[in-house]
């Protein structure tokens, strides 16, 4: 096929439409809009606009491309409204991979229908609608991403977002679209390739509120490899522009932490902080939400450190305390040890029931000691990048109450009696069971007397 779209045309308005009479009164009769208005989504008379971003629970809303995909095969939407109009007007803000894919649905719908049953396609419709549900923090198989011609079918997205979108870039969206386009035809077509993935996301800081702020250098790929190492709470500096604004993002990866980890509240903070109070700099859902991708924010990530902190703390402050009154406390515990390891055992602790905070090093164990006083036993790595448990032992013992000590181990081995006698409440090994993890905070609540609620 040519590298012309012969069904959509393309349009990049120079600004977001602010609502839906913004859009019908300059968009043309049959016009579709991909994440392009500051307003619910949705279709008004033969005015169409997907998207999962403003006015929607956005756990309960499919991504753009899904919403394009039951349009075109259930709806038979293109079929209808090209007897009316060709090409449809589709107007598009950036070029992400949501956009991307719902652009190559609309156009290529008639090779939609003939391969709707293509499991590489269906696959990644699917999986983009997962990661778009939770910003991109969706823990998954990095090696399965690439086997299934993923990141290789969006690369072309990952180049241009590592530029950053600025004024006058109606070319560069146009043509990162039509690159995915034309992967996405390859891989219906038996010609997908392959691609790495390279992202090398640092984190800039830790939060003992189960928070981070990452640089994810550019890369979208950041975001998996982040969900892969368990984070779900997440402020992520995207990239860092030449005229010395800054890209965000502010993902809550899981709609459970309402209570602590709260999008909306960070947002409103971050915007009154802002150089021009009076434009919209900052919005989004209640899941995701971000700085605008072309005015940028003005504030170093630093600052964002500094004003996220204090709300973090206190809402998970208040959330401690309703859990007393309602008479249904959570025994709160640390968990000190690689990402790597932390991912196998988390899940598990929290399916018993308990509240977890987390630390990588001895240092971050030492700050969340001090500022998280209700922590009632430690989970730990034998070897941290700072120490190792003995150096937790000694931090246990400066605190007023007992906190046990639980090694967990990659494997048993032969010094394991050593640990018990150098202050480890218990041992666990892997591969981690539930129900090992039950027995020792059933111990756990026993001494400390507190009941536990396991999770069903």
């Amino acid at each position: 096929m040519g590298k012309n779209f012969r069904y959509i045309d393309l349009r990049v308005p120079a600004k977001r439409f602010e609502s839906w009479d913004d859009f019908t009164a300059a968009a043309p009769e049959y016009s579709i809009g991909l994440e392009v208005m500051d307003d619910t989504p949705g279709h008004r008379g033969h005015y169409v606009h997907f998207d999962h971003h403003a006015g929607v629970i956005r756990e309960a809303t499919m991504s753009a491309a899904m919403q394009a995909y039951m349009a075109v095969r259930q709806g038979r939407l293109m079929q209808k409204w090209l007897r009316q109009r060709c090409p449809i007007p589709v107007y598009v803000w950036n070029a992400d991979q949501d956009v991307c894919l719902a652009a190559f649905i609309l156009e290529y719908h008639e090779l939609l229908e003939r391969f709707h049953a293509d499991p590489l396609l269906r696959w990644i419709v699917q999986f983009n609608n997962k990661i778009d549900v939770c910003g991109g923090l969706y823990p998954i198989d990095l090696d399965e991403v690439v086997e299934n011609h993923f990141t290789w079918v969006f690369e072309p997205f990952r180049r241009q977002r590592m530029q950053g979108k600025m004024l006058e870039d109606e070319a560069l969206v146009k043509d990162t679209i039509r690159q995915v386009c034309d992967r996405l035809e390859d891989l219906v077509e038996g010609r997908a390739g392959t691609a790495p993935i390279t992202a090398e996301p640092t984190i800039l800081y830790r939060s003992p509120h189960g928070f981070v702020i990452a640089d994810e250098k550019g890369d979208p790929n950041s975001r998996l490899i982040l969900a892969a190492q368990g984070h779900t709470n997440l402020i992520s500096l995207v990239c860092r522009r030449k005229n010395g604004r800054y890209t965000y993002s502010v993902i809550r990866g899981s709609p459970y932490d309402e209570d602590t980890f709260q999008v909306t509240k960070l947002i409103e903070a971050f915007q009154a902080a802002e150089d021009m109070p009076g434009a919209k700099i900052w919005g989004g859902s209640n899941l995701a939400a971000g700085s605008d991708s072309e005015l940028g924010s003005s504030l170093d990530w630093t600052a964002l450190r500094d004003i996220a902190e204090p709300i973090v703390q206190e809402a998970c402050r208040a959330s401690a305390a309703g859990a007393r009154t309602t008479g249904t406390p959570r025994l709160e515990v640390l968990m000190v040890m690689p990402p790597e390891q932390m991912v196998k055992l988390r899940p598990l602790v929290e399916q018993c029931g308990a509240e977890v905070f987390t630390a990588f090093s001895c240092a971050e164990a030492r700050q969340t000691l001090e500022t998280a006083l209700s922590i009632r036993a430690i989970f730990s790595a034998r070897l941290l990048p700072d120490g190792a448990f003995h150096d937790l032992v000694h931090l246990a013992y400066r605190r007023s109450e007992y906190t046990p000590r639980i090694v967990c181990l990659t494997q048993i081995d032969g010094g394991w009696l050593d640990l018990l006698e150098t202050g480890a409440f218990d041992l666990i090994s892997e591969p981690y069971r539930r129900e090992e993890v039950q027995r020792v905070l059933d111990a756990i609540t026993l001494h400390g007397r507190m009941p536990l609620t396991p999770a069903r």
